[in-house]
């Protein structure tokens, strides 16, 4: 009679163990692909967060800087400050800005060299929002566009994905000018500090929290020369 080597006899997995595993590899690959997926989609929006941070607040720090100088005019020789303009793009409102300084001579060198005109580079500065289109957007219009500068020969782009651009002016006492009264060149002399308030959206903003989509920065700007 033979003999049965119970040594050699292997068990193995049933049809119904192997599918109950399948089962639970099945749950735990899936909560691993949707817990890396979450993780990408949080760095993604944030360093999409930090990158629109960065350019409004250097849009801001150059804005501070000349606007801070505007209507410095040493020479005294001609009208030098925030100016007027049928052209939107160039006006002083509460969706642009425009102002003049004489700080240079245009030689070319590192020193300041006023000479008595605002004809020379980064003299003559206008601040403004467009659409896609290339069309000035009021102030409140949350158009995503751009925050350009020019000084004149054309605009150059200082941030993009910007939904809103607000300039408020103050006068000595600190009261907030009407816009609608910003139609003179007197009511503009009497500008002394102006409010700027820039918001900007992300660039892909579906790929995050609503709450999470948009940066503002609002500042004052005290006008030295003025």
């Amino acid at each position: 009679m033979a003999l049965r080597d119970n040594n050699n006899l292997e068990a193995g997995f049933t049809l119904i163990e192997v599918m109950i595993a399948m089962t639970i590899l099945g749950v735990v690959l899936t909560g691993v692909v949707a817990m890396f997926t979450g993780t990408g989609r949080y760095h993604t929006g944030q360093e999409m967060m930090v990158e629109l941070a960065q350019d409004i607040r250097a849009a801001k720090n150059l804005m501070v800087d000349e606007i801070r100088s505007a209507g410095c005019n040493p020479e005294d020789m001609i009208r030098v400050g925030f100016q007027i303009d049928t052209d939107d793009r160039f006006d002083t409102d509460d969706n642009s800005i425009h102002f003049t300084r004489d700080i240079d001579n245009g030689d070319g060198d590192e020193f300041y060299e006023p000479d008595g005109d605002v004809g020379d580079t980064n003299e003559n500065i206008r601040y403004y929002r467009i659409d896609a289109g290339g069309n000035v957007l009021a102030a409140g219009n949350n158009t995503i566009g751009t925050l350009v500068r020019s000084t004149g020969g054309g605009g150059q782009p200082v941030a993009e994905n910007i939904t809103d651009l607000r300039f408020q002016y103050y006068d000595s006492n600190n009261a907030l000018i009407a816009p609608a009264t910003m139609t003179t060149e007197a009511v503009l002399d009497t500008i002394r500090t102006v409010e700027v308030i820039i918001s900007g959206q992300i660039q892909n903003p579906n790929r995050v929290s609503a709450g999470n989509r948009t940066w503002t920065q609002q500042f004052r700007i005290r006008v030295r020369n003025l």
